[in-house]
C-alpha cells in the first residue's frame, strides 16, 4: 500500500510511503526502509522478505525521482540542500507514523542502503534518541570533514547520561574495496556515533560488495527478533 508522506516540505514534499507486513496499528515493531539512489521503496520492501518477521510493519519512504539528494555524499552539506533536509524529514515522518500507532522509537529499526544509508545516518545525527536499531549499509554520513562532525542536541530534549543516541545499536556495514564508499568515511562515521553514545558495530568486509549482503540481512532479522521477544516477554 502506498500513500503520500505527510509533514514534509521541499523537494520530497510529494514523496510516498509504502507500507507492508503487519498493519501498523497491530504491529509490535516497525522497520523503516530507505532505498538508495535509483532504487525504489517497493524494491526494498521486496528485498525485506529475507528478514521479515511476523509482527513487524514495514515503512518505506520513496524519494522523488528515486534520488534523495543530488550531489555526491562527500560534497559540502550545502550542495545537497534542501534535498537532504527534506529526505531526513521523510524518515522522521515514517518514525512518526509508527509512534502515532503506539510503536515508540525504541521498537523502530532504521535501515538505509547506499544513498539511503547516508540519509539514515544524517537522521540519527540531527534527530538522535534511543531507537531499536539502525543499519547504515554501504554508506556514511554526508559532508566534507567528518572528523569535526558531532550529533546534534535536539532542542527541548534532555540528553541521556550515555549520550544523545542513548545506546542505540548502530551497525555500519561496508566493504574494503567498495567503489562508492571509502572505508575511512565509514570508520569516521562510526566514531561520530560512538561519541554520541551509540552501541556501534562496524563491519568492513573484504571485497567490493555494495548493498545488503546475506550476513547483514541475517543480522537485521536477529535485531527484529530481539525486539519482538523483548516486547512479548511477560
Amino acid at each position: 500500500m502506498s500513500r503520500r508522506i505527510s509533514g514534509v516540505s521541499g523537494p520530497h514534499a510529494e514523496a510516498t510511503l509504502v507500507t507492508a507486513g503487519a498493519p501498523v496499528a497491530a504491529a509490535e515493531v516497525a522497520v523503516v526502509l530507505v532505498h538508495g539512489r535509483g532504487g525504489t521503496a517497493e524494491g526494498l520492501v521486496r528485498l525485506a522478505d529475507e528478514f521479515y518477521r511476523s509482527g513487524a510493519t514495514l515503512l518505506a519512504p520513496g524519494a522523488v525521482r528515486s534520488t534523495w539528494f543530488p550531489a555526491p555524499h562527500e560534497a559540502p552539506l550545502s550542495a545537497n540542500e534542501p534535498a537532504l533536509s527534506s529526505a531526513v524529514d521523510c524518515v522522521a515522518s515514517a518514525v512518526d507514523v509508527a509512534r502515532d500507532a503506539g510503536i515508540p522509537p525504541g521498537r523502530v529499526v532504521l535501515i538505509g542502503v547506499s544513498q539511503g544509508g547516508a540519509v539514515v545516518a544524517e537522521f540519527l545525527r540531527r534527530r538522535p534518541g534511543r531507537f531499536g536499531g539502525a543499519f547504515v549499509v554501504s554508506a556514511a554520513l554526508p559532508g566534507e570533514d567528518l572528523a569535526e562532525v558531532e550529533v546534534e542536541a535536539v532542542e527541548g530534549v534532555e540528553i541521556e547520561e550515555d549520550g544523545p543516541l542513548a545506546g542505540t545499536p548502530v551497525s555500519l556495514d561496508s566493504s574494503e574495496e567498495d567503489l562508492y564508499m571509502p572505508p575511512e568515511r565509514v570508520r569516521k562515521t562510526a566514531r561520530v556515533f560512538e561519541r554520541a553514545g551509540a552501541a556501534v558495530d562496524l563491519r568492513i568486509d573484504p571485497g567490493d560488495g555494495h548493498g545488503l549482503s546475506d550476513a547483514t540481512m541475517d543480522r537485521i532479522g536477529e535485531r527484529v527478533d530481539a525486539l519482538l521477544v523483548r516486547r512479548r516477554r511477560p
